[in-house]
């Protein structure tokens, strides 16, 4: 098998797991369904992924590397550091309302202490990824003297209110089901942070 053929078998099979959670929740898949779904035998698929857990670590590699390319083709549309900042947060809500049935399926059957260890480390998983692609919007921004010189350490913080500030946002228009407010509200923590910096 050419490492073509490989790396093809090897995303059949994490897109086929992804297409099970969905369907049937993470603890009630089994690498024999995987397997099965697959057309492989058990075999095959233990060649690629050792367990369960490898499998769902690799299918949650492939959303957060899916979501954040979305999110980054998005910002790259844009030129200014604020629109790319602006773009980023309409962007994040957008990639999670499309992907919440999805974790919502995988929770399925899980108990709160599964539940917080699988979420917790999607979340932060998810968090790093965003706070590094971000990282580099202010890196080539301060380079092109768009900005302000500012350090990594107020970087690291301004990314982090502006991260947990766009969670709670979506949270709590999920909880209302309203939408419609989204580009003001994003306009007005986007104009927060450039002068913040500023």
């Amino acid at each position: 098998m050419s490492s073509t053929e490989q790396d093809q078998l090897s995303q059949q099979i994490l897109e086929t797991a992804s297409g099970l959670y969905l369907k049937y929740g993470l603890k009630k898949v089994t690498m024999d369904d995987i397997s099965k779904a697959v057309g492989k035998s058990r075999t095959s698929i233990y060649y690629y992924y050792k367990n369960r857990e490898e499998v769902f670590q690799a299918v949650l590699d492939n959303l957060i590397k899916e979501v954040i390319s979305e999110i980054d083709l998005s910002m790259n549309k844009r030129k200014s550091f604020e629109e790319k900042i602006n773009e980023f947060c309409i962007a994040k809500v957008k990639t999670s309302q499309e992907r919440a049935s999805f974790f919502r399926a995988i929770e399925t059957g899980m108990d709160a202490e599964e539940k917080s260890k699988h979420m917790t480390d999607a979340h932060d998983r998810m968090m790093e990824a965003e706070k590094n692609l971000l990282l580099k919007v202010f890196a080539k921004s301060i380079t092109d003297n768009e900005i302000p010189k500012v350090s990594l350490k107020e970087q690291e913080t301004v990314i982090f209110i502006l991260l947990s500030s766009i969670r709670g946002i979506r949270r709590e228009m999920v909880l209302k089901n309203n939408f419609k407010n989204l580009n003001p509200i994003v306009n007005t923590l986007t104009s927060m942070v450039i002068r913040h910096i500023s």
